[in-house]
């Protein structure tokens, strides 16, 4: 059995990996790294009834991985290159030969993939993600929690903060519609409610991702091959909103079930 560990900024997550199927995934929370590496291998290993002796060898990545040694629990560890694993992720959970492979976490890594993952290649990104919607969140709120945030943001109405293509221009203006955003905040008031601003955030930090994909899905012929992992897109607001750029762009998108785990399943299918 191999074990694939994606340890993060704020999480650590773990598949366990019998030949090259999937035999159990589990997340942990914890500040020390080695800690919640630790934590996550005890969980894992009690979900699906093993034991450390099942393990044949642990493969790591994330921006964590760096302070995990050579070995752990007396078993040698492999180091795979975040991007690799994304790539490799990517298209092991998607089913595709070919994709460009969006990490949406605190910030997001766009990441296109060829040949079965044989040519990985890191091709840009932006800061907007996760991060982005809690740090302004709690600036502007008061609020950091991302389920209270989300469920702000559902009540909320982003356009009683954001100027409209409609606002502006009267209308639609060449291909994008008239209740599209034509600038994010641009209408906002001392007096906003505080759930339409918490929408306002999920939609800013949506579009500029949808929008950015876009031209990099364009750039490199892979518009019918979009697919979108990491924990931010498991949120309904999130992906709604990518799903209206998506459209508007004629992007195919794939939400794979199980996308947070798309750099442990890549770190463990680098060396199964």
């Amino acid at each position: 059995m191999i074990i694939g560990m994606d340890i993060g900024a704020t999480a650590t997550k773990a598949v366990a990996m019998e030949g090259c199927d999937i035999a159990g995934m589990e997340t942990v929370r914890a500040a020390d790294t080695e800690a919640s590496a630790h934590l996550v291998l005890d969980k894992i290993l009690g979900v699906i009834g093993r034991d450390s002796r099942d393990m044949e060898q642990i493969a790591i990545s994330g921006g964590g991985a760096r302070r995990i040694g050579e070995t752990f629990l007396n078993l040698p560890v492999v180091t795979v290159d975040e991007i690799r694993a994304i790539g490799l992720g990517g298209l092991a959970l998607s089913g595709k030969e070919q994709a460009l492979i969006v990490s949406m976490g605190t910030g997001t890594a766009l990441v296109v993939a060829f040949e079965g993952g044989k040519v990985v290649k890191h091709i840009g990104g932006t800061g907007v993600g996760g991060g982005t919607i809690e740090g302004l969140s709690r600036w502007m709120l008061g609020r950091d929690q991302f389920e209270v945030l989300e469920k702000m943001a559902e009540k909320g109405n982003a356009s009683k903060v954001d100027l409209t293509v409609t606002d502006i221009a009267g209308g639609p203006v060449g291909i994008v519609p008239a209740e599209a955003t034509a600038s994010n905040f641009g209408n906002l008031k001392t007096d906003a409610c505080r759930d339409d601003v918490a929408a306002a955030i999920f939609n800013m930090a949506a579009e500029v991702i949808g929008v950015v994909t876009a031209m990099a899905a364009k750039a490199y012929n892979l518009e019918k091959d979009v697919v979108l992992v990491g924990r931010l897109i498991q949120s309904k607001k999130i992906a709604e909103v990518i799903r209206q750029v998506a459209e508007l762009f004629q992007m195919r998108l794939c939400m794979p079930e199980n996308g947070e785990y798309c750099v442990a399943i890549g770190a463990a299918k680098a060396i199964c």
